[in-house]
């Protein structure tokens, strides 16, 4: 990457952490550009050089989160399948920090509340949980070898959702407490266990 590609990237990421900011805190809808651009330290001409409107903006920061999401799930590939059940518990047991941030849990508040009003958005939420709803049921099913990857796939993630909705609802949450039991969960999940229907 040149220095001019350098500065651009820095220039978007500056962008996107200040309209994440905004979206959290005046909502999407009055979250205008030039709120944005001010929190970022730029003219909104210089915004629209970067992204036509708020949906890019928050397309690109769903494309964002799910870049990193690829890096993990590279790290993934590369584990042996005899340990990919607690090296996968072990990482979003690291990451609970991450998904119970309360500038994140609000921004994905935010963002789901704006999927009930626009398609648009909706669409690229909805991607992002295919994409990492794919990679998931790909690990369960062709490296841990275990049925129902849908399923689990799902559980995992209702599992986390729920965590960051919780901590939006009660700040005071224990996570110290909740840890080990999620750390059972998970293992249970990536068992190879049947899961039965109607269970």
């Amino acid at each position: 990457m040149t220095g001019g590609e350098k500065r651009r990237q820095a220039r978007i990421e500056q962008v996107l952490d200040a309209a994440a900011d905004c979206f959290v805190e005046f909502g999407f809808h009055r979250a205008g550009m030039a709120k944005i651009a001010e929190r970022a330290r730029m003219s909104p001409g210089h915004i629209y050089h970067y992204f036509e409107n708020k949906e890019a903006i928050i397309a690109a920061i769903v494309d964002r989160e799910s870049a990193r999401a690829a890096e993990r799930f590279a790290e993934f590939d590369a584990v042996d399948s005899a340990q990919l059940a607690t090296v996968m518990t072990e990482r979003a047991i690291e990451s609970i920090a991450q998904k119970t941030d309360i500038l994140q849990s609000a921004l994905n508040m935010e963002m789901l509340a704006e999927c009930q009003r626009n398609p648009e958005v909706a669409e690229i939420i909805q991607r992002h949980d295919r994409y990492i709803r794919d990679q998931l049921a790909h690990l369960i099913h062709d490296k841990l070898g275990l049925d129902r990857a849908e399923a689990r796939t799902d559980m995992m993630m209702v599992q986390f959702s729920g965590l960051a909705n919780r901590l939006l609802r009660n700040p005071d949450l224990d996570l110290k407490n909740i840890v080990g039991l999620m750390r059972q969960t998970m293992l249970s999940i990536l068992s190879p266990a049947p899961v039965t229907k109607g269970e």
